[in-house]
């Protein structure tokens, strides 16, 4: 993988804001499974970063929350920041895709959301309206259903969470469907080996400097 070093911490502001636009959006329930999405072509979104999304140390520093969470439920993709293009075959309209999903928040690296109870995230990224590719950052995945992630989140105005750009969700392999925080606590759910290292891949931060907002699933609350 390439290193994304520091450009412009506007860009930084431009990834955030993407789930602010919510005018003009439309959403399309998901009718394609996430083995088929596996399968479909991957159109890469282009994207500058204020830190070096190879590093989770400043991905940490960056993000609002970091946490071990697993998915429960794909729920929806919406359709995001329309634009006219023009084409061999005419003018057409693209839209970003963002996919909703449910997930129980197992372990909380940093910050200090609610815990076994499913909550609601937004991805950055998804399957195009006509359901022909996916859309994705580079060095970036579709969380599936029943799997485990370290995700990076940010807490967006509105108090929802949004997990946007490399690297923001990454697979935590040996985790069990019925496994609950307190048994993560309690050190009663055994992480693999590789599964460890992901992990503590995330336990020191870099701080970063900006402002910030609180989710509306903050425990503290």
């Amino acid at each position: 993988m390439g290193k994304k070093k520091v450009q412009l911490l506007a860009s930084l502001l431009f990834i955030v804001s993407l789930s602010l636009i919510v005018s003009a959006c439309s959403s399309s329930k998901k009718d394609v499974s996430s083995e088929d999405k596996k399968n479909l072509k991957v159109i890469q979104m282009d994207g500058t970063f204020a830190v070096d999304v190879d590093d989770p140390n400043e991905t940490v520093g960056d993000a609002d929350y970091v946490f071990i969470g697993r998915v429960d439920e794909d729920v929806d993709t919406v359709y995001k920041d329309p634009v006219t293009i023009e084409t061999s075959d005419g003018t057409k309209e693209v839209s970003t895709p963002y996919t909703y999903y449910k997930v129980t928040v197992l372990q909380n690296i940093k910050g200090d959301l609610v815990t076994d109870s499913s909550i609601p995230i937004q991805k950055a990224g998804g399957i195009n309206k006509d359901g022909s590719s996916v859309v994705l950052y580079e060095d970036d995945t579709l969380p599936e259903e029943g799997k485990s992630y370290v995700f990076l989140a940010y807490a967006q105005d509105d108090g929802s969470l949004l997990i946007s750009g490399p690297n923001s969700n990454e697979y935590v392999d040996g985790i069990k469907r019925d496994v609950t925080s307190e048994k993560m606590e309690k050190g009663k759910a055994s992480l693999n080996e590789e599964a460890t290292e992901v992990v503590s891949e995330y336990e020191n931060e870099i701080p970063k400097d900006r402002d910030r907002s609180e989710s509306e699933f903050d425990a503290e609350q």
